[in-house]
């Protein structure tokens, strides 16, 4: 393990599988971000359907305010490229940036996360 885990509480490298190259994100659960949208979309198709689009529009506003509200409230995670190990409640490694698609194909995960 990592002794800067410990010390500093910082995250170098895995611990699962020893890969360096690790990105910063949100963490936001995808399923309830996707959740608020169908919400969302479901109210306005019946305010659509009542011939009230104001209040069709303001439901998909609300949905797209609600979301927004949880993702500038959450914290952030750092992720491996490689196997996708999620570290909750670390300082961040100024050394790790946002996810990049070029940096996952050319470290190729494992096994895609759901």
């Amino acid at each position: 393990m990592d002794p800067a885990l410990e010390t500093e509480d910082l995250v170098r490298k895995c611990v699962g599988c020893g890969h360096d190259t690790l990105y910063v994100q949100k963490d936001f659960n995808r399923s309830l971000g996707v959740a608020i949208v169908i919400a969302g979309c479901l109210v306005c198709l019946y305010f659509f359907s009542k011939s009230q689009p104001i209040y069709a529009m303001l439901a998909l506003f609300a949905s797209a305010g609600v979301d927004l509200l949880i993702y500038s409230l959450v914290g952030e995670v750092t992720v491996c490229y490689s196997c996708h190990a999620i570290y909750r409640g670390f300082k961040r490694n100024p050394a790790h940036g946002p996810f990049e698609l070029k940096d996952l194909e050319k470290y190729g995960g494992r096994d895609p996360r759901f």
